[in-house]
């Protein structure tokens, strides 16, 4: 008897442990994922799509101020906010949404703060 009790405890505690393993990091990541596409493509003033709509997404989670509509139409709202985030980043200004303010968002967005 007391080998059946031994065992089913520490089966519950192995149990337990990985469910106390997996729990942060599907709580975690719910609370910032932007999960429009995973294309990064050169997106600016009059573009339209998925791609917009992730920058919209992650201008939301890295700048403190944005309150931009995810709705895909790469307008002065959002050319006014990744330029304001470029600043704050120290990137070029231009408005562009390239590589290395893609990598920006990215990492701002990743590591849920906010860059401004």
């Amino acid at each position: 008897m007391k080998k059946q009790i031994g065992a089913a405890v520490a089966t519950a505690a192995l149990a337990l442990s990985f469910g106390v393993a997996v729990a942060p990091s599907a709580s975690a990541e719910s609370s910032y994922e932007c999960n429009y596409t995973s294309s990064e493509p050169l997106v600016g003033y009059g573009n339209a799509g998925a791609a917009v709509q992730q920058v919209q997404c992650e201008l939301y989670f890295s700048l403190l101020s944005s309150n931009l509509t995810r709705d895909g139409i790469f307008g002065a709202a959002t050319q006014a906010d990744v330029k304001k985030f470029q600043g704050c980043a120290r990137l070029t200004s231009d408005g562009i949404v390239g590589p290395a303010t893609w990598a920006a968002l990215d990492y701002w967005t990743d590591v849920s703060g906010f860059v401004c």
